[in-house]
């Protein structure tokens, strides 16, 4: 306990770091370093595949921690970094005309010197030297070539069948190195060209015969695409690197031997110790997966190295979450959560409960990184009180005020506004770390009033009916529509190739635009998520928000084709454990991850959009010209906002539009159809102008309120009848017969339900007809079919008699009023006749 409150102080300073300098721990510690070292390796660690007296580690095609793999070619022996081609296949494939799977069958490679990793011997037989030209050792080229200068026409196979084979030689001098040695340094013509290399750079003379055995010690054998030497390594870096894939391997993390042969090449002679140098010396290789494999080396390095001197993961001022044990998005332990800083909470005891709660609770990094965003607030907050809250039991109701004011006005962190409802749950966020550290005893010594008040609430937001809201204008979707065989560009996705990363991410991206649903339903869709029902296509999705599975959504034929296209794409790609029943695949291959994951999903939309090259918005700038539209907007979720506002703009009713986006209450759906006042007068303006009479000819209104108030919406239309006017739309003498109505006002924006409308009277005079009615019903129907023909006709015509400019203005206004009346449901239903209920004890 300490005197500031009784916390217990989970964080002490950490002790002075070595000397950042490469090589520059003391020579006392980097021998206790060693030893600690030597006690956690595993000496018999993956027998078969690492040979520590070599220092060579050799791959096992059969072990599915080893990222190595047999080539595809059927006549190939060779090996590969994937599951598709070894390097010498590729390139013959790239040359080839056949198809992959033709190119498999019937390539046949030439290999002369390297056969499934190890060198091939001299054809002739018996002879056990090791090949070099034609397939012979080098003193069976040589009598070839001399055979060659005498009788340039000989045959290779009649001349090695009367050769006598040579007697072996001696190995290379370099451990693992299984390569001939030649007489003159006792090296193969490999390491013979690499120590004449060397002596030449460090010496400036190329014939020193003896060589030295510290360049032996650090000399790599020849190595295939399934080895990696920790020879080139300073002895203690071997033992570190040595630990940390022993590490990994415990972990359940794949070996990658090109990328840790990679990365050991990004050392400089000079690096003593990986452990002691500072992360901004560390080298930064251009390779994702080797620049991620050195920081995931140097994170678990020093996390050891602190260990090796009693100083705890908690202890530290840059917190190793995966050592923390924090998980990730899916529930399982990190390996890759990266670090964070908890420097900046000034008070001791606010980073010591905050530290606490990420090493008991085991959260997942995303709340992590919440909890570090709210506390780093708190403290910011608690700084600006007197005695900057450094004393946790002086603290009171007070403090606790100036923190929650703190987070009512807390911005992003790129200093834009944050919404209500973040700002809300930030604050919650911190009172969680706050409530765990004192039920855990943490702060049994701080004042009761520092703790939640129901004042201490970051009240909602009422949002403005101006505000732009998130969905992409439909001119921009038509831009990037255009651009789509940019999509999966430069982007990697575990086994896959190019031109399969390309037609996962078009799928995806149709997916997403065309039928609204959020990025993981899209990401976690099966591969049988089609339906057929009643000749109507279905998508089978889950929503797991609304905790609502199964759900059934009506799709288009092209989003259908969009499926079956990926689908005869997706049965060529070599699918990872465990994602068989999933359309699109992770790119993992630890059987962790069974489908994409909606990151992936924002990763490929993010660079796609950047590589667009050029977007424009709807705006004009000062000279006239459309203006470039910001790139930040365009986010896989932008597109469901989009899909609704498009069904809104159409005048789709709220309760239809709420079920496609799989609402649970209209309310969510209702921001969809919001209109300003002065956009709804804009549109009232405009249309009251292009109202027409029953017969079709114009009859104008003479003002928007005349518009308004003399007229009310009816199904297909306005209307002007004063007792209909007076009681809403629901006294209509003659049954909404609008067609033959004097007081029938249309205008454009019922273009649609007119046109419905008609539909529905043809079904109703076929049903008439079918049942034999009376021949005035039937006539009445016609005539009713007739009437609003011509009103359509009419529309129609004076629409296409319009200029271009004010024809794009009426269908504006009519889409805006289409979009109030759908939202208010001004449309009004036909009345249908009620009875009343029966008396009880009476028979139906």
């Amino acid at each position: 306990m300490t005197a500031t409150g009784n916390v217990v102080p989970l964080h002490q300073p950490r002790p002075a770091p070595a000397d950042p300098a490469v090589g520059g721990a003391p020579s006392e510690v980097l021998a206790a370093w060693t030893a600690w070292l030597g006690e956690q390796v595993d000496p018999i660690w993956r027998p078969g595949e690492w040979d520590g007296e070599a220092r060579l580690f050799t791959g096992d095609v059969d072990n599915t921690g080893t990222a190595v793999y047999r080539c595809g070619t059927a006549a190939c022996d060779g090996m590969a970094r994937t599951r598709n081609l070894c390097p010498t296949c590729e390139k013959a494939y790239r040359a080839s005309e056949l198809d992959l799977k033709a190119f498999k069958a019937t390539f046949v490679p030439v290999r002369n010197r390297v056969i499934g990793g190890q060198r091939a011997l001299c054809r002739v037989d018996d002879c056990p030297r090791e090949s070099a030209v034609w397939g012979l050792c080098s003193a069976h080229g040589s009598l070839r070539q001399k055979d060659l200068q005498r009788n340039p026409g000989s045959e290779l196979d009649s001349w090695i069948a009367c050769q006598e084979p040579y007697p072996s030689t001696s190995a290379c001098s370099v451990l693992g190195c299984g390569n001939d040695a030649r007489a003159t340094f006792g090296l193969c013509s490999v390491h013979t060209a690499r120590w004449k290399k060397h002596t030449s750079d460090s010496r400036g003379r190329r014939n020193q015969s003896v060589v030295t055995p510290e360049w032996l010690d650090r000399e790599a054998p020849f190595l295939n695409v399934h080895q990696f030497s920790l020879a080139p390594l300073h002895p203690v870096a071997r033992l570190e690197v040595l630990y940390a894939l022993q590490q990994r391997d415990k972990r359940g993390q794949k070996i990658d031997p090109v990328a840790v042969r990679q990365a050991i090449a990004h050392f400089p002679d000079t690096a003593v110790s990986i452990a002691t140098m500072h992360t901004a010396r560390l080298p930064s290789p251009k390779q994702a997966n080797v620049d991620a494999f050195l920081r995931e080396t140097h994170r678990i390095l020093t996390s050891a190295f602190d260990r090796s001197r009693g100083i705890e993961p908690t202890s530290r001022d840059v917190l190793n979450l995966s050592e923390l044990g924090v998980r990730g998005i899916r529930g399982t332990p990190t390996h890759r959560a990266g670090d964070v800083d908890v420097t900046d909470i000034r008070q001791p005891w606010l980073r010591n409960v905050l530290v606490a709660w990420i090493a008991e609770t085991k959260p997942k990094t995303a709340e992590v990184r919440r909890g570090l965003r709210a506390c780093l607030a708190a403290s910011r907050a608690l700084d600006m009180r007197p005695g900057g809250g450094q004393d946790a039991s002086v603290l009171g109701f007070a403090d606790m005020n100036a923190v929650v004011d703190t987070f009512r006005h807390l911005p992003k962190l790129d200093g834009t506004p944050m919404g209500s409802k973040q700002r809300g749950a930030l604050l919650s966020f911190f009172y969680k770390v706050l409530d765990y550290s004192r039920a855990a005893g943490y702060l049994d010594g701080m004042s009761a009033s520092f703790a939640r008040h129901s004042s201490h609430v970051v009240k909602a937001e009422e949002v403005t009916e101006d505000e732009a809201g998130k969905a992409l204008p439909e001119s921009v979707i038509a831009q990037l529509d255009e651009y789509t065989h940019l999509l999966g560009e430069d982007v990697s996705h575990g086994r896959m190739t190019p031109e399969q990363v390309g037609a996962m991410s078009r799928a995806v991206y149709e997916l997403v635009r065309d039928t609204g649903r959020r990025p993981y339903e899209i990401a976690e869709l099966r591969t049988d998520c089609l339906e057929r029902v009643d000749g109507e296509w279905l998508l089978i999705w889950d929503n797991r928000k609304g905790r609502r599975l199964g759900r059934r959504l009506e799709i288009t034929s092209d989003t259908v084709e969009t499926v079956q296209t990926w689908l005869a794409v997706r049965k060529t790609v070599d699918l990872p454990i465990g994602s068989e029943p999933y359309l699109f695949p992770p790119a993992g291959e630890n059987g962790i991850m069974r489908h994409l994951v909606s990151e992936q999903i924002s990763a490929i939309i993010r660079k796609w959009a950047d590589s667009v090259p050029v977007i424009l918005a709807e705006e004009f700038g000062l000279d006239g010209e459309r203006v470039p539209f910001d790139r930040s907007l365009i986010f896989p979720y932008a597109f469901r906002h989009s899909y609704c506002q498009r069904h809104a703009d159409a005048g789709v009713p709220i309760d239809v539009l709420c079920d496609l986006m799989d609402h649970k209450s209209t309310v969510t759906t209702q921001g969809y159809y919001k209109v300003t006042q002065k956009r709804k007068r804009q549109a009232v303006n405009v249309m009251r102008l292009h109202t027409v009479d029953r017969a079709g000819k114009p009859a104008p209104m003479a003002s928007a309120t005349a518009y308004q108030a003399r007229a009310v919406a009816v199904p297909f239309g306005n209307c002007t009848e004063p007792s209909n006017v007076k009681a809403g739309g629901k006294a209509c003498p003659i049954r909404f017969q609008c067609a033959a109505c004097p007081s029938y006002r249309p205008d454009p924006s019922y273009l649609p339900h007119i046109e419905d409308h008609i539909r529905s009277l043809k079904a109703n005079r076929e049903m008439a007809v079918i049942m034999e009615v009376d021949e005035f019903v039937v006539r009445n129907l016609d005539d009713q079919i007739g009437a609003f023909k011509g009103v359509v006709e009419t529309m129609r015509n004076l629409m296409e008699a319009m200029g271009t400019d004010e024809r794009e203005e009426v269908e504006q206004a009519s889409a805006v009023l289409r979009k109030v009346r759908a939202a208010g449901g001004a449309a009004v239903s036909l009345p249908m006749p009620t009875f009343p209920a029966p008396r009880s004890g009476s028979t139906a």
